[in-house]
């Protein structure tokens, strides 16, 4: 098996605890030879981590000295685009953290570049792997609720007054291009067809920078299911992560090990029947019909969270097919940039880009 030579350029949170943590799973497939980062305390880490580790202080010099195969970007939001493109006209691969790229039109340059240096770009929409997610859709293609009609996917990252460069739209920061591109791009696979028409509302509540801490996008496809998709920095009393309804039974997910449904009994025929124009009876419902309900637990699969890297890798260096196609990850850039349109929560970029 060939093992990649990989650069890590950004060295903090993400850097760190995602992309390096992750590729080092795979000691067979990778080698993380470089980091290069603007603090220098950054780099002390990385020594600390792997003394034989070549650091340096910038993309530019890392390109310059490293004989690598394969670096991934993990600074701040604006630099993707303008790093990934030097990347790869250097002949190495670049692997682009989310948010992928900060407008459609930038998007549409990276995607140019990647046309241009084949087998050179990746998208690193790494909850596209999460293990629960994998779980549900192959319960909803396995037609236990029947014909899904609603999607809820919301996450909370508690009552945060955060305070990095996160929340700063100068820096295109925020909830909605932080877990945004996560949870949309999940939507758009549950949606299983184009989005034919989008509603947003972003705000912020108790940030301390001016970016967005709230925000609500709710995604109607052509085959007329609805994806909703929420995220909050102010919830105190967060809800259920997804939530998925169909003409059948209902899939909650809440986090753990198990996927509850409920859901009518799969032996019961839902037969045809006539409304009654008459005044209805004191209580509730149907009284011609007696409906019978299961309720079941599914275990969450064993999947890597970083099964992202072997997708990269099998691509690479077998041919495989990259399951995050640039069409997709595109859509995700546009349904960020329309949500941002229609909520009329415009950010700020006046960032000096590298």
């Amino acid at each position: 098996m060939k093992k990649l030579k990989a650069g890590i350029v950004g060295f903090g949170r993400i850097g760190q605890f995602g992309h390096y943590t992750e590729m080092n799973e795979y000691p067979d497939r990778f080698e993380v030879a470089a980091v290069a980062d603007i603090l220098p305390e950054r780099l002390e880490d990385a020594r600390k981590k792997n003394p034989a580790i070549q650091t340096c202080s910038s993309l530019e010099e890392m390109l310059a000295n490293s004989d690598l195969d394969i670096i991934t970007i993990a600074t701040r939001h604006p630099d993707h685009v303008p790093m990934a493109l030097k990347i790869m006209e250097a002949g190495k691969i670049a692997v682009v953290e989310k948010p992928v790229a900060t407008s459609l039109q930038e998007m549409d340059e990276l995607l140019a570049a990647g046309k241009a240096h084949p087998g050179k770009l990746y998208f690193r929409h790494n909850r596209r792997f999460e293990a629960p997610f994998i779980k549900v859709r192959q319960l909803i293609r396995d037609d236990v609720i029947g014909s899904v009609q609603y999607i809820k996917l919301y996450r909370s990252v508690g009552f945060c007054r955060r305070n990095d460069w996160m929340t700063m739209t100068e820096f295109y920061g925020g909830l909605l291009t932080n877990w945004g591109p996560h949870l949309i791009d999940q939507a758009l696979q549950f949606l299983e067809a184009p989005v034919a028409d989008l509603w947003a509302d972003v705000r912020s509540v108790v940030s301390i920078g001016d970016g967005d801490d709230l925000f609500k996008i709710l995604l109607k496809a052509e085959n007329g299911r609805l994806a909703d998709i929420e995220v909050s920095g102010s919830n105190t009393m967060p809800g259920r992560q997804m939530e998925i309804t169909g003409n059948r039974g209902t899939i909650v997910y809440n986090g753990g090990k198990e996927i509850e449904v409920r859901r009518i009994d799969p032996s019961v025929e839902l037969k045809p029947l006539k409304p009654h124009p008459e005044t209805p009876g004191l209580s509730y419902g149907n009284h011609d019909e007696k409906l019978y309900f299961v309720e079941e637990k599914y275990q969450v699969p064993e999947i890597p969270f970083s099964t992202l890297w072997v997708k990269i890798h099998e691509s690479v260096t077998e041919g495989k097919e990259f399951p995050i196609t640039p069409a997709e990850a595109r859509e995700v850039v546009r349904v960020t940039e329309e949500a941002f349109r229609k909520s009329g929560f415009k950010p700020i970029l006046n960032y000096k880009r590298s």
